[in-house]
């Protein structure tokens, strides 16, 4: 039964309860609340120094990178001496790294005329213009591939002929008055020769005409150039093609039959994160290169300034008989071609 007298213990138990919480919580929040504040300070101080560090990496990072460029023209100069380079690119593929790569070519000493940009037609899709570009390859019943390479065979084979025949020494015999010219020695100079002039070809000029590509034109001093003839085809992820790298692949193909010092780069440009199994870095030039016999080098980094010197390395190394993979990720040969001393 309940009385008058449960209700009032009921009550005094209650209140001397929440007396003794507010005792014991007067003289435990002294301390609680220093440690809480300990915490915080040291939180406060970690952060502080993580954010010093990441600063002075960003500082570190900031100086090497303006000393790479800066020592850019020193790795790459009288690298490529006499030589006409021709660069050619996928259509969508970003030019200011390309554009970069002209800069380092011609620092090299190598002639540039400019940019030869592939057209999306370059794909041929349509009817029209696989029929179109037969009539100029004067080929027909043949493969998209076949068919371009075909066409890259018309380009490259009369370039690489002038190449392959040029000479830049000449000898000169000099008589003095009266001097008996069976008793001379004859004078070897050197005379540099007049660089190729491979984008005056007529097929080159018909593609241009049909729309299936188009010469982009880049500032600058030109390098002197010459005779020997070398070529620079870059794909990248972001190539508008259906299948990045199968246009580069077909002209890489050409003109490794032809023996042409070729190099195949890559601009890697990183997939959004929600993409699912997005392309790696070399993925598409190990796809370009899959199956074909091939004596060329690789760069998969033409995205970064050690990527176009090592472009431009590694066609000076092809001049000399030597090929190889560069830039960063499995089965690369290093970021630069090996340097070999004078």
């Amino acid at each position: 039964m309940v009385t008058f007298r449960f209700y009032l213990v009921s009550i005094v138990a209650f209140f001397l309860a929440l007396a003794v919480g507010v005792v014991l919580g007067s003289v435990l929040d002294g301390g609680i609340s220093d440690s809480l504040k300990d915490r915080l300070a040291r939180v406060e101080a970690n952060l502080n120094e993580t954010v010093a560090s990441i600063d002075d990496k960003n500082i570190e990072i900031k100086d090497l990178q303006e000393y790479v460029d800066a020592s850019a023209p020193f790795a790459v100069e009288d690298q490529l001496p006499e030589t006409t380079a021709v660069v050619v690119i996928e259509p969508g593929i970003e030019l200011g790294p390309v554009q970069d790569l002209v800069l380092r070519l011609r620092q090299s000493g190598a002639s540039v005329a400019g940019i030869l940009a592939l057209e999306p037609s370059w794909n041929l899709k349509d009817k029209a213009d696989r029929e179109q570009l037969a009539q100029i390859a004067e080929s027909a019943d043949t493969s998209v591939a076949q068919l371009q390479g075909a066409v890259w065979s018309l380009i490259l084979r009369p370039a690489e002929a002038a190449s392959a025949n040029a000479s830049s020494t000449t000898t000169t015999t000099t008589l003095a008055a009266g001097q008996d010219p069976s008793s001379t020695v004859p004078v070897t100079t050197s005379v540099p020769a007049p660089s190729l002039d491979i984008l005056n070809n007529a097929v080159l000029k018909q593609l241009q005409e049909a729309g299936f590509v188009k010469l982009l034109n880049v500032d600058g001093t030109d390098g002197a150039g010459g005779q020997r003839l070398s070529l620079f085809v870059v794909t990248g992820t972001n190539s508008s093609l259906e299948k990045p790298g199968t246009a580069a692949g077909e002209l890489v193909e050409a003109a490794s039959a032809l023996k042409i010092p070729t190099v195949l780069a890559e601009i890697f440009v990183p997939a959004p994160p929600e993409q699912e199994n997005p392309a790696q870095r070399g993925d598409i030039l190990r796809s370009a290169v899959a199956g074909r016999e091939l004596t060329i080098s690789t760069v998969n980094d033409l995205d970064l300034v050690a990527g176009r010197v090592a472009a431009v390395l590694a066609a000076a190394d092809l001049q000399k008989g030597t090929s190889g993979n560069f830039g960063y990720g499995p089965g690369v040969d290093g970021v630069l071609p090996q340097w070999l001393g004078p």
